[in-house]
């Protein structure tokens, strides 16, 4: 394992339930989890969201970015505040780290969902946008077009500018993770190995959204996980924001199927004899 990091962690609901990870995606926090899932689900789960190194609340290591140590930051999160396994559901990028913290952790793994995740490697100017072309946005300066830079600029209405604090800690976390190996360890990605989606055995979501140009991904992944299904939402790549209750139903299904399969216990004990 890497070394540990004091991670900003929310947990809410009974210890005692089925334990729910949350990832949030590349410059996401927990809040995103809290704010639109967390209390939907208290009655049946014990929900755990943190944030990751250098996003929201937890410091910017100078190095740990790479999806190893983060699948690590997982399972110390598991450790520390679920009883037994897990599911973990990553959005985006954080699909990424949820999928490799599986591979890494098969006895520990109830369960995987993965919402949206783009194929890897991320492209560098992606990763360029993101660092230097967001914050300017942010604050209010001239930053180069892109995508993600665009969509930021246009909501930058007034009712945006009403909101200048969180706007200007989004920037400052950004700015922090310029100074750490981030960048460097988040190029350094590549595609997981076909064997090692062969060896997840945990019952795995993948939920993916028509128009974000991630199914041929989606499709490679469901083939190679044993055992997959795919759910699909008529949405963009911000499906979790956008079309919550969409992205709710499912989850709800497929927690409820992980919950009531006698197979997902019996397979968690054979691996903890082994």
């Amino acid at each position: 394992m890497t070394a540990p990091v004091a991670l900003n962690v929310v947990t809410l609901g009974q210890p005692g339930r089925l334990p729910v990870i949350f990832v949030h995606g590349m410059a996401g926090t927990a809040g995103l989890w809290i704010i639109s899932y967390a209390f939907w689900l208290l009655e049946h789960c014990h929900v755990i969201a943190y944030d990751q190194r250098g996003h929201g609340l937890s410091p910017a290591t100078p190095q740990g970015y790479r999806l190893v140590d983060q699948a690590d930051d997982i399972e110390r999160v598991r450790q520390d505040h679920a009883q037994g396994p897990a599911i973990v559901v990553g959005y985006s990028y954080g699909g990424h780290i949820a999928t490799q913290w599986a591979m890494r952790y098969p006895a520990q793994a109830r369960g995987l969902v993965v919402i949206d995740s783009p194929p890897l490697p991320l492209a560098p100017a992606q990763i360029a946008e993101l660092l230097h072309g967001v914050p300017q946005a942010l604050g209010g300066e001239a930053a180069p077009d892109g995508p993600l830079v665009n969509r930021i600029r246009d909501r930058l209405d007034d009712s945006i500018r009403q909101r200048r604090r969180p706007l200007t800690r989004m920037k400052a976390r950004l700015e922090a993770l310029r100074e750490t190996t981030f960048e460097r360890d988040v190029l350094a990605d590549v595609p997981f190995a076909d064997d090692a989606y062969r060896a997840i055995r945990c019952p795995t979501l993948l939920l993916y959204a028509t128009r974000a140009g991630n199914l041929a991904f989606a499709n490679r992944q469901q083939k190679l996980i044993p055992d997959c299904r795919t759910r699909l939402v008529d949405a963009e790549h911000d499906l979790v924001t956008r079309n919550t209750e969409a992205v709710r139903e499912h989850l709800r299904d497929f927690l409820r199927e992980v919950a009531d399969s006698p197979r997902s216990d019996v397979v968690q004990r054979d691996r903890g004899s082994r």
